[in-house]
């Protein structure tokens, strides 16, 4: 993404664009939503976006709607944790980032390096195609394990 997309309000204005150029709908929702996941940085669940974002007749399945959508367009990116819920995060593009999740708080930091560039390279030197990778790491954190 361009320099300008690195800025909160670039970021914002670029995600909107991606929507409408896929025939989405910009909605004060998805709006709210992109900006609490820019800004906060997330990865947030629908119910914690819904919580956060605080716009009056959004109801919950909207947020789950347009985090799908924006999913399926490349906008967001969705973080498995192994919880059974599903969080999203802004996709930055080229640069992304791996998280550690504490396995007793549930408290998630970024681990912001990759390891794995190296094994999607080799993926496509053996011919495949749209090669993705997603890698987290579980732990039980500093805090958590001196019981406080």
């Amino acid at each position: 993404m361009s320099d300008s997309c690195c800025e909160p309000a670039g970021a914002i204005a670029a995600a909107l664009e991606k929507i409408r150029a896929s025939g989405g709908r910009v909605t004060e929702p998805r709006k709210a939503m992109l900006s609490v996941l820019i800004k906060e940085h997330g990865p947030f669940s629908a119910e914690e976006l819904h919580k956060k974002i605080g716009v009056a007749g959004c109801d919950v399945v909207t947020v789950y709607r347009s985090l799908q959508a924006m999913e399926e367009i490349g906008v967001l990116r969705r973080c498995d944790f192994g919880d059974g819920t599903y969080r999203y995060e802004f996709n930055h593009g080229e640069h992304h980032h791996h998280h550690i999740i504490c396995r007793v708080c549930r408290s998630v930091e970024t681990l912001d390096m990759c390891v794995a560039d190296g094994l999607e390279r080799l993926a496509r030197q053996k011919g495949y195609q749209n090669v993705t990778h997603t890698l987290e790491i579980f732990g039980v954190c500093a805090k958590c394990a001196a019981g406080k």
